[in-house]
């Protein structure tokens, strides 16, 4: 299940990073924060195992997941529309 960036505090953070960086980078940064909060996890003395704070973890990790999954990654909004404006004038 597909949520809005709203709800979903990394699909933000990934939308920043693709516009900013692009999608290698983007990916990279991806599979070296998932790497480190898996980590982090799985360490029963860090503050990530309390209580308020393994299920934003857990959910963060399913997202992260969840967009290296999906393989083909679609532009940002902003880089998407700005696509379609070169491309109709160029058309046009």
């Amino acid at each position: 299940m597909i949520q809005d960036a709203s709800s979903r505090p990394e699909a933000e953070r990934i939308d920043f990073l693709l516009a900013r960086d692009g999608r290698q980078a983007t990916r990279a940064w991806v599979e070296r924060t998932l790497r480190m909060y898996r980590e982090e996890l799985g360490r029963p003395t860090s503050y990530v195992s309390d209580a308020p704070y393994r299920p934003r973890f857990e959910s963060a990790v399913r997202e992260f997941e969840e967009w290296l999954a999906r393989g083909a990654i679609p532009a940002p909004r902003a880089a998407r529309s700005g696509a379609a404006e070169r491309d109709s004038e160029r058309l046009g």
